[in-house]
C-alpha cells in the first residue's frame, strides 16, 4: 500500500506537447529524491546515515563506501519498480509509455501499435482477409499441410453418404472394398494351405506307422488327424472332406468307432478356424478404408493359426483305444492295399495346388486394385486442391467487396 500511495502522489510534469500528428499531452515521470523519499521511508535510515554522513556504520556492520553502494543499489531497484508502475498506469489510462514519459493522443485519435491513429482511418478498417484450411491468405496451397490433411477436406470420409460422394471418392472406396474382400479370401487360403500341408504330414506319419506295424504311433497319428479333420469339417471350410472319408471307412472297427465318437465330443463348439469378417467385407464405404484394413490385419498370421490348430490337437485329451492285430490288418488293407491314403494325399495336394494358383491371382488382383486406389485418390486430391483454392478466391473477393 505504501508504494501505491507514493505513485499516486508523485508530482507529474505536464508538458502539453503536440509534436507529431495526433499526439497530445505528455506526462513525465517525476524522479523521487533519494534522501527525502527513500531514506527512512523505504530503507532503514541508518544505512543512509552511514552512506552520506559516516554515522551508525558500526550498527549496520558496513563501512561508508559499502553502505553507499548498498543504498544506491536498493534505490535503483525501487526506482525501476516505480517507473514500471508508471508505464503500466500509462497504458491503463490509454497512453503510450516511453520510458519515463507517457504520451496521450489528441481528441479524435486513439492508440494503435504504439502510435496515435485518427479514429476515422485505420480503426474503422477490418483486418486483412484470413483464409481457412491449408491455404495462405493469398489463397495459395501450403503444400506440406495440404499433403498431410487433404483427406479431411475430401469425400473419402465415412461420415458422408456414399451416394453423395464425388465420382473419384466412390471409385476409390469401391476399389478398397474389393481389395479387402480379396485380402480376406487370401488370408483364408493361406491358412487352409498350411493346414492341408500339416494334415498331409500327419497322414504320411500314419501310413508309415501302418507299414511298420507301429500300433502306438499309428493310433496317435490317427487320433490327431481325426481331431483336426472334424474341426475343419465343423468350421465349414473346404478342408477335411477327403480325410473324413478315411475316418468313416473304419467306423466298423469297434474300438476305433468308439474313439472317433470321443474325438467328436471334445471338438470345441467355437471353431478355431472361424473368422469374423463383420468389420471387413464391404465396410470401407461405411467405417472407412483404414478401419477395414486394420480389421484384416487383426485376423493375424494364417500360418501361425494353422500351427496353433495342430498344437491344440497334440494337447487335446485324445483316446488311447487298444486295437488287435486283426484290426490293424483291416486298416492296412483298407488304407494301404486299396490305395485310400495315396488317393487322399493326391486329392489334398491337388487342392493345395489350386489354392496356390488362386493366392497368386489374389496377389495380382490386390496389386491392381491398389493401383486403381492410388489413381482415384490422386484425382480426388487434385479435385480437393482446386475446390479449396476456388472457394478461397470466391470468399476473398466477397470480403474485398465488403471492406473496400
Amino acid at each position: 500500500m505504501k508504494k501505491l500511495l507514493i505513485i499516486l502522489f508523485l508530482p507529474i510534469f505536464i508538458s502539453g506537447c503536440f509534436n507529431g500528428s495526433g499526439v497530445g499531452k505528455t506526462e513525465k515521470f517525476s524522479k523521487p529524491d533519494i534522501k527525502d523519499d527513500f531514506c527512512g521511508v523505504q530503507i532503514n535510515f541508518q544505512y543512509c546515515k552511514c552512506a552520506f554522513h559516516d554515522e551508525f556504520c558500526e550498527a549496520i556492520g558496513l563501512d561508508q563506501d559499502a553502505a553507499n553502494a548498498y543504498v544506491e543499489d536498493e534505490f535503483d531497484k525501487w526506482l525501476n519498480e516505480l517507473i514500471e508502475a508508471f508505464g503500466t498506469a500509462c497504458q491503463l489510462n490509454g497512453g503510450i509509455p516511453q520510458g519515463e514519459k507517457c504520451q496521450y493522443c489528441k481528441e479524435g485519435y486513439h492508440v494503435q501499435d504504439s502510435s496515435c491513429v485518427e479514429d476515422s482511418e485505420e480503426s474503422d478498417k477490418v483486418e486483412e482477409f484470413k483464409a481457412d484450411g491449408p491455404l495462405t491468405n493469398s489463397c495459395e496451397i501450403i503444400e506440406e499441410e495440404f499433403n498431410n490433411d487433404w483427406k479431411k477436406y475430401s469425400d473419402i470420409d465415412n461420415a458422408i453418404d456414399f451416394e453423395a460422394r464425388s465420382y473419384e471418392a466412390k471409385q476409390a472406396v469401391t476399389a478398397y472394398d474389393q481389395m479387402i474382400a480379396l485380402m480376406v479370401e487370401g488370408f483364408e487360403l493361406e491358412r487352409d494351405f498350411e493346414i492341408e500341408k500339416q494334415m498331409q504330414d500327419e497322414l504320411l506319419e500314419y501310413r508309415s506307422a501302418l507299414v511298420q506295424n507301429l500300433k502306438t504311433n499309428l493310433l496317435k497319428a490317427f487320433w490327431r488327424l481325426s481331431w483336426v479333420t472334424y474341426t475343419t469339417v465343423n468350421s465349414g471350410t473346404s478342408l477335411g472332406k477327403s480325410y473324413s472319408e478315411l475316418l468313416t471307412s473304419v467306423e466298423g472297427i469297434s474300438a476305433i468307432g468308439t474313439g472317433l465318437k470321443v474325438v467328436q465330443g471334445i471338438i470345441p463348439s467355437d471353431s478355431q478356424l472361424a473368422i469374423d469378417t463383420s468389420n471387413t467385407a464391404g465396410k470401407a464405404k461405411s467405417v472407412g478404408a483404414n478401419v477395414a484394413l486394420e480389421a484384416v490385419e487383426s485376423l493375424g498370421d494364417p500360418t501361425k493359426i494353422a500351427t496353433e490348430l495342430f498344437k491344440s490337437a497334440a494337447n487335446a485329451p485324445l483316446p488311447s483305444a487298444d486295437i488287435s492285430e486283426e484290426e490293424i490288418n483291416v486298416l492296412r488293407e483298407q488304407h494301404l492295399s486299396k490305395g485310400a491314403v495315396d488317393e487322399i494325399l493326391a486329392a489334398s495336394q491337388a487342392a493345395n495346388d489350386a489354392r496356390l494358383v488362386r493366392i497368386n491371382e489374389i496377389e495380382e488382383g490386390v496389386a491392381r486394385l491398389q493401383e486403381e486406389i492410388d489413381k482415384y485418390e490422386a484425382e480426388e486430391k487434385a479435385r480437393v486442391r482446386f475446390n479449396l483454392e476456388d472457394s478461397c478466391q470466391t470468399l476473398k473477393q466477397r470480403w474485398e467487396e465488403e471492406n473496400n
